[in-house]
Order: structure tokens, then sequence, then C-alpha cells
């Protein structure tokens, strides 16, 4: 297949669009983009709120509750966040991965298994897991996140170089203010979406460099439904990148070979004339047909028209992975909320009582006496000023007397009591503090008199809290891999190119395009071609890689030492694997001679390198000299048995022949390092004749 001309923004093919055309695309982003905003105006801004609520100071006072008390001290314990913390950090713990597997056609298990590790590759380059931990913590606090995937140039500065790498993560920040699906979608991942915004703000100064000119002044004006939404903000220009779906006749030429029954098709528009002649001249017959095909367009556009036209996208979908943490349809909007946005109004309540609570200790912390003016002269008020900082054993205070000149008191004539919790309060602060809590202990806790069974299911109901937002977060990985599996046939297309991969422990690798091999059962068949055959993704939540070897580590140290009374091998192999799974410092040369040692034993198969170096140790081998001398006994013996058949001895012929074969085991037997005793032919005597034995 010819390759493509592919900017670096991702297009794949520049159009030559009219302006006329230009104005009808512009005028129709506007309509749906005014549809797709309308009707989740509401359901957006309370997404902005619960993750400002979860995450700015001061913002759980905002809005009217906070103007109530004004005047008031505010407290704010933030205890949803620890909530917010558990879901994320569970989520962390638990990586989802796309799994590519052969689903038909020409479709391999190798092939397969180089797309995961091209992915993986991939993602680790580009920093690809930053977007999808920022998306997937937006829609944990807010309900919605997303993140894009794009194509980029393998090496930026290499001037010789066309070939591209995709980027399966590409960030979005505020993807509830600045993402926007077609509404007629239903499924979540949004692949039955025909359109979708993406909104990116600009500096001026920035969006100069990018554009070579001043930004638009306003929005277009006359279109009254958009006034709730502002793209244009102080010191920022927002500019919208658009993309659509659009479906066009286009020849599919087909090319089938009638000896091997080999096919090929290709789109006319991406195959040169020379590679068509290739095959016509390989033997392949050609015949064509007009087919469907969709395609992604993507417009960039200002709020005064189309800035550029980038033309048709690699793959087939729009390449926009939207993350919910809970979404549903009600009176036929989409709605989505996330962790913070039930848990607002309890985490408001406890703040308002314990800031009422810090306010009644503040104006009255403690029981202040009360004295008559005449009781406290100059010089005992500064003592009694100073009392709780100089801490004095005892207080004076003058007598107070009557007009008869009794003494009236000796005391305080009265005293000011602290306050007393209403027990309103005190109930109400305990509800508050009861639903943000609950659900949300620490499972890691390790409790006094409690079973592991026990610690184990509480942790089990804990992460039952986390589990809607993970498998969410699942099908959202699950798009990303379809997305990265439509873009591959586009990017990766160049015959014998060399593409990165990287196992899941980080081991780095290579793998050779459209690699032409025999398989095992000898059929000639090309590797690692995206085009052929049908993949599917599968994406599961599993654990991390560090705390699944320690579950392995438990679980084969467990198994050793049950079977160490009953079978001593299996318990040593099993104690043998947990050691290459620990982690620690200076333990790499131990876990290298524990594998040596398995590979030996054939626990384990020996990996390409370790073949490498057993072929190289049997080719290297000196031989033995007393092997070589028994060999050589052994043809001797042979010579003088074909002798003895010539002049007519076939006894004896016989009797030589067998000798020279048992010396010959022998001689192998010494030559392998495994002597073996193998008793020399002893001739039996009958009717006067020689016998082999």
């Amino acid at each position: 297949m010819a390759g493509m001309n592919i900017e670096p923004d991702a297009a794949l093919e520049e159009q030559n669009t009219s302006t006329d055309k230009l104005e009808e695309v512009y005028q129709r982003a506007i309509r749906r983009f005014d549809d797709a905003v309308l009707p989740q105006t509401e359901v957006r801004a309370l997404a902005l709120e619960a993750r400002r609520f979860a995450s700015i100071p001061g913002a759980q006072w905002e809005g009217e509750w906070g103007e109530m008390f004004e005047n008031s001290i505010r407290m704010e314990i933030n205890k949803v966040a620890t909530g917010l913390e558990k879901i994320c950090r569970d989520y962390r713990d638990n990586r989802i991965v796309p799994d590519f597997r052969p689903a038909g056609g020409d479709s391999n298990h190798e092939t397969a298994d180089t797309l995961d590790g091209m992915h993986r590759a991939d993602s680790y380059h580009f920093k690809s897991q930053q977007a999808r931990d920022n998306a997937f913590e937006e829609a944990a606090a807010g309900g919605f996140g997303a993140y894009r995937l794009t194509n980029e140039w393998a090496d930026p500065y290499d001037k010789e170089s066309d070939e591209q790498r995709i980027n399966p993560g590409l960030i979005i920040v505020d993807a509830d203010q600045r993402v926007y699906f077609d509404p007629n979608s239903k499924l979540y991942d949004k692949s039955d979406a025909r359109f979708a915004f993406v909104l990116t703000a600009l500096t001026p100064d920035a969006y100069a460099d990018v554009y070579g000119e001043k930004p638009p002044a306003s929005w277009p004006e006359g279109i009254e439904r958009l006034s709730h939404f502002e793209w244009y903000a102080p010191e920022a220009t927002i500019i919208a990148e658009y993309y659509e779906l659009e479906e066009r006749d286009e020849k599919l030429l087909i090319f089938e070979h009638p000896l091997s029954g080999e096919e090929q098709r290709h789109w006319s528009s991406e195959i040169d004339a020379e590679a068509v002649k290739d095959l016509n001249d390989s033997g392949f017959k050609q015949r064509s047909r007009q087919q469907k095909r969709c395609r992604v367009h993507k417009y960039t556009m200002s709020g005064q028209g189309v800035l550029k036209d980038h033309g048709f996208l690699a793959g087939t979908c729009i390449p926009i992975v939207p993350v919910y943490g809970k979404r549903w349809f009600i009176d036929g909007i989409e709605r989505f909320s996330g962790y913070v946005q039930l848990k607002k109004d309890a985490q408001r309540l406890y703040n308002a009582k314990v800031s009422k609570l810090s306010e009644h200790d503040a104006l009255a912390p403690r029981e202040i006496p009360i004295f008559a003016r005449e009781q406290m002269p100059p010089a005992i008020a500064a003592t009694w000023a100073r009392q709780n900082v100089d801490r004095h054993p005892y207080a004076l205070v003058e007598p107070l007397y009557g007009p008869d000149g009794a003494i009236v008191s000796v005391g305080p004539i009265g005293k000011i009591e602290p306050p007393q919790l209403p027990p309103v309060t005190g109930a109400l602060l305990q509800v508050a503090a009861n639903d943000l809590v609950e659900g949300m202990s620490d499972a890691d806790e390790v409790r006094a008199n409690t079973s592991t069974e026990a610690m184990e299911f509480a942790a089990t109901r804990i992460d039952a809290k986390s589990a809607i937002y993970l498998d969410n977060m699942r099908q959202s990985v699950q798009r990303e891999g379809e997305i990265y599996l439509s873009m591959a046939g586009d990017i990766y297309y160049e015959p014998g190119r060399k593409v990165e991969t990287m196992t899941e422990e980080g081991a780095d690798g290579e793998a050779k395009l459209h690699e032409e091999v025999y398989g095992k059962d000898g059929v000639f068949q090309i590797r690692n071609d995206f085009t052929r055959g049908r993949y599917k993704v599968i994406a599961d939540v599993t654990e991390a890689t560090a705390t699944r070897r320690d579950k392995t580590v438990r679980a084969l140290n467990n198994i050793g030492m049950t079977l160490a009374a009953i079978d001593p091998d299996t318990a040593k192999a099993a104690i043998s694997v947990a050691i290459l799974n620990m982690d620690g410092e200076g333990i790499t040369e131990f876990q290298k001679s524990v594998r040596k040692k398995l590979v030996a034993s054939g626990v384990m198969e020996p990996n390409d390198e370790e073949k490498a170096q057993m072929e190289q140790a049997a080719e290297s081998q000196q031989p033995d000299p007393a092997a070589q001398a028994l060999q050589a006994q052994a043809k001797e013996f042979e010579a003088s048995a074909e002798l003895k058949l010539k002049q007519g001895g076939k006894a004896e012929a016989d009797t030589k022949l067998s000798e020279a074969k048992t010396i010959e085991t022998l001689a192998r037997a010494r030559q392998a390092g495994q002597p073996q005793s193998a008793p020399m032919p002893r001739p039996r005597i009958r009717m006067g004749r020689e016998l082999a034995a």
C-alpha cells in the first residue's frame, strides 16, 4: 500500500475545500454545537461545581449557602476528599490496559501480541497514562472526563523520516466544559456519535503564534441561545476542534491470486499505480466495486469561521474517549455525576456545625468571673490580666463594702458560663459525619481481634464502592483500544519498518511490520500487517503488577510448604518460581541463578537468549579423549567384522559387530557426561560354533 501524506496534526488527506463549502460546514457546526450544549447546561454546571467543591479551598462555602454565614466563622474540613482519594487510589492500584486478540480472517496471535507491545511502548513514550489519570479523576469527582488519541512524528527532528507513532492518550482538561458529543448518541463510549467538539483555551499571544493573526473579536451575534456559554473569556480565546463523520462512495480495488487464493483489498485513494502494477505482475487478478466508506473529517474553528480544514484523520473512529463516573438518561437527556455530587449537602452541614462549635468556643471559651469595679484596683486588675500568662498560684480582689461599711462580698458577684452544646447541633454533627465516612474507612488498617477473613470481607465491601467507576473506566480503555486499532493500519503501514514494543514488566522489544514468515504448519503468512484480518479489544480491571507478584509469592510459598513432605521436587520448583517473582535490592543475580536451574530441570521453557547460549555451549564443548578412543576402537571392530564377512566367518563377524555397537554406545554416553554400564558381549558355545549373544 502506498504511503499516505500525513500531517503532524494527524491529517491524512488535505482537502482543497471551497469557501462556500467551509461556510456551510461552519453553520452546521454552530447548529450542532447549540444542540449539544443546551440540554446539558445544568448538568455540566453541577459537574464543575462538584470538582471545585472537592479541590479548591473555600469552594465549599460558595453560593447561597456561604452567603448565610458571611459574618461567621467558616471552617472547612474536607472529608469528601477522603472518599474521592479512595476511589482514585483503587484505580491506580488496578491499572486497566487493552488486550488485542485475533477475531477471524487473516488475524493471528503474533500480530495481536505485537499490537499489545506497541500500545504499551507508545503509551510510555508519550506519557499517555497522565491523560487517563486526569480523565478518571475528573469523572470520579464531577462525573465526566475525556482524553483523545493523535498521531505524531516518531522523530520530529529527523528531516529524513516520515514515520509516525500513535499517541494513545493526549490530555484534555476540564472535559465537562470542553468536550461535547452528538446528543443523539446513546452508547457509553460514543461509538455511535456522528460528531464531536473539543474546545481549547488559548491566550492571545498563543493564538497569534499558531494562526499568525490576532484573535477574533467575538462569537457571531444573533444566536441568543448560546448566550449562556462564552467562547471568549478574559485573556483567553476559545477555539473549537470539530470532528465530523462523513460517508461517501469510493472505489474499492480487490486483488485475488488464482493459485494461492490470497486476496488483498485497497481503497483507490490509498494505492498508487506502481503498487497496482506490481500486484498485476505477480499474478493477481483485479476487480473493483463502489462501496460506502466512513471517515472522520476534522476542522478547527474560531468565532468567525473555519480556521483550518485538516482533512480526513487516520482510522474510522472519532478519536475522543469519554470517561463517566455514573451515567443515566432521564427525560431524554444524558446526565452524569461523580462521587462528590451526592456528598455535598452532608459536607456543608458538617462544616456548618463544626464552624458553629468553633464560634461558640471562640466567643466564650471558659467560665469568666464578674467583679464590681471597686473590687479591682489597677494593681490587682493587672495581675488578673496576666493570670493565664504568669500562672499565678492565687488571685486577689478587694472586698465589696456596703453603705454601713460592712463587707457585702469577698468574691465575684457572678460569672459567665461557657455555652452548652445544643442536643440538635450534636445530633446533626453526628449524622453528617456518618454520611461522609460511610463505606470509606481504611481497609488496610489492622484491627485488633479481627480475623483475616473478616478483614478481607470488609475490604471487599469497601472496594465495591469503587466498582462502578472502575468498570466505566474499563469501557473507556476498551474504546481507546478500538480507536488505536483503527488508526494502526493507517499509521503503521510501511513494510519492513521496525517498531518499538514493550512487555508488561517494562522490557523493551522490537517488531518488524509486514514480516513474511512461515507458520508451524509450513503455511506462508504475513505477520504484523494491521490491515489484514479482524481483531477485537478486551479490557479488564486487573491488579497492579507489584500487587499480583506479592500474591503470587504468597501462594507459591504456601504450595511449597504444603507439598514439602509429599512432593519435594514440586515444592522446590514452587519456591524457586516464588523467588523469581520477588522484588528487592540485590536479588537480581540470585534470581538469574535460580532461573538457570529451573530451565535446566525443564520447569521453565528457555527464552531466545537462553536457547542461543545453550546451542553455543554445545558447539564449543571439547570432545572427551576417552570417548574418542572408544569410538576409534568401535570403528576398528567394524572394519574387522567386514573383513571376516568377506572371509566367510559370519559368526565371528557378528560378534565383532556387536562389540563395535556396544563400544559406540559407551562412547556416546561418556561424551554426554552420562556414564552407563553396558555388559560386554560374551560368546555362547553351541555345536562348536560361536554365536553372538
